[in-house]
């Protein structure tokens, strides 16, 4: 069926169809660019929510994909366009609409920037918790939409748990208002946590209602401690994680890794040969805290330990941590991986991922969130390759095995998109599949929002 885009009215927005800034708008930053032939119809650059409205709408009425983009840091092609579909570019939906101390919550709308978020309520003593490695350029909606972790989900959460409420833009146009502002509801079915991580296959997030958490009393501790390999620091993780010390943050980084952070940011995080790096921190440390965890990281195997309440350090090698992805990608094209196990079997996945073998050039990394189970097998591939070599999807496809042989996810923070479509049968099984696919439909009749993707 030809569609005329022209015949769609938006109330304050704009329609974009100009080729080029349709290719800018089209693919997600850290994907493939999308290939002229597989272009869009159009982008829909929405100033409002009645503009997000009126283009969903449409694209029911004619039968043809949507897909909504914020920030565009979709690792798995989450967000790209669909060929002949429409993008609703919600960028524009960014502003914070309330901030409510006295009830700790706010809020904003879906193109708001995590960052931007944090920042502004820290000048009210308080924070928003959810901090991906993409906290500076992605955006609210998308952090929804994902359910993303980060640094800080260790004691705090994925982004799931600081959101109360949300604005939805269902298939059909309508505008839903779903959980509310306090933190306990059992009114409803708890659609609010169903849309978390749906990946704008249910609805378009337009706004959310997110909790707030005040800064912690006192500065926070934190440290650096050295291993002699990923194996030896991920059972030391798994020791701190049974000690009732209650980290916010415990980081691992594999030599590769290390080098790649040195190298960008002029550090020295791999002084003394350091194999792997870990990074913790307690925002809250009683009396004896930082004693305890020195005895049972050197009880652990690790070879140095340097704990400091340093502020300005802290937030040093934390910055150089968030690094991680640019550090990596000064080394070639970067391919990132996200996968998460039961802690008892992180050491088990650090042998197996170091352990793997290339005969392209590529250079191979481990990091990630070891504290919940949360590893990044990441892989730079040398630009002299148009393609991703054999070798590396080979050994992709063995973590992602391995991973769920051991009963793990390939999947903790970064969704599904497309580019991890056909590992979702293999982990979840046909009568789980299935049942996701009947919650599809009954939102999404006609399938027009996101297709071919999460589900």
């Amino acid at each position: 069926m030809s569609v005329n885009i022209n015949e769609l009215s938006l109330p304050d927005g704009q329609i974009v169809s100009d080729n080029e800034e349709i290719k800018k708008l089209s693919s997600d930053k850290f994907t493939e660019a999308i290939e002229e032939d597989n272009q869009p119809l159009a982008v829909i650059q929405a100033k409002s929510v009645a503009d997000v409205q009126a283009a969903v709408k449409f694209a029911n009425d004619n039968r043809i994909p949507v897909t909504a983009r914020g920030a565009g840091t979709s690792i798995v092609n989450g967000s790209a366009a669909e060929k002949g579909g429409l993008i609703i570019d919600l960028t524009q939906l960014n502003k914070i609409l309330e901030i409510n101390i006295p009830n700790q919550y706010a809020i904003v709308q879906a193109g708001v920037l995590n960052s931007d978020l944090d920042e502004e309520v820290r000048k009210h003593g308080y924070f928003f918790s959810p901090d991906p490695g993409s906290k500076r350029i992605s955006s609210v909606g998308g952090n929804i939409a994902t359910n993303a972790g980060g640094m800080s989900s260790l004691k705090y959460g994925t982004t799931k748990q600081s959101v109360v409420g949300l604005q939805v833009v269902l298939a059909d146009g309508k505008l839903v208002e779903l959980g509310g502002k306090t933190f306990k509801n059992n009114a409803p079915y708890d659609l609010t946590d169903l849309f978390v991580g749906s990946e704008g296959t249910l609805g378009i997030i337009t706004a959310a209602t997110v909790k707030l958490l005040p800064i912690p009393f006192g500065n926070p501790v934190t440290g650096l401690a050295t291993f002699n390999n990923m194996k030896q620091l991920s059972i030391g993780v798994q020791n701190i994680s049974g000690s009732g010390l209650y980290p916010s943050m415990m980081e691992a980084l594999n030599k590769t890794s290390i080098e790649a952070l040195d190298n960008l940011e002029k550090s020295d995080l791999g002084k003394g040969g350091a194999e792997s790096l870990l990074i913790f921190q307690l925002d809250v440390a009683p009396a004896g805290a930082v004693d305890a965890l020195k005895k049972i990281l050197t009880k652990s195997g690790a070879l140095q330990v340097n704990v400091t309440d340093d502020p300005g350090y802290a937030k040093k090698i934390i910055k150089i941590r968030q690094d991680y992805y640019q550090a990596e990608a000064a080394y070639g094209r970067l391919i990132v991986e996200d996968v998460a196990v039961p802690l008892s079997k992180l050491p088990d996945l650090a042998d197996f991922v170091e352990k793997l073998q290339f005969t392209s050039k590529v250079t191979a990394f481990l990091g990630g969130h070891a504290g919940d189970g949360n590893f990044h097998p990441n892989f730079a591939v040398s630009k002299d390759y148009s393609e991703t070599p054999a070798d590396v999807n080979d050994a992709i496809n063995k973590i992602f095995k391995y991973v769920q042989s051991i009963g793990g996810t390939i999947s903790a923070e970064h969704g599904i998109g497309d580019l991890k479509y056909k590992w979702v049968l293999p982990q979840l099984g046909e009568d789980v599949v299935e049942l996701q696919r009947k919650v599809k439909k009954a939102f999404d009749p006609n399938n027009i929002l996101n297709p071919g993707r999460k589900v």
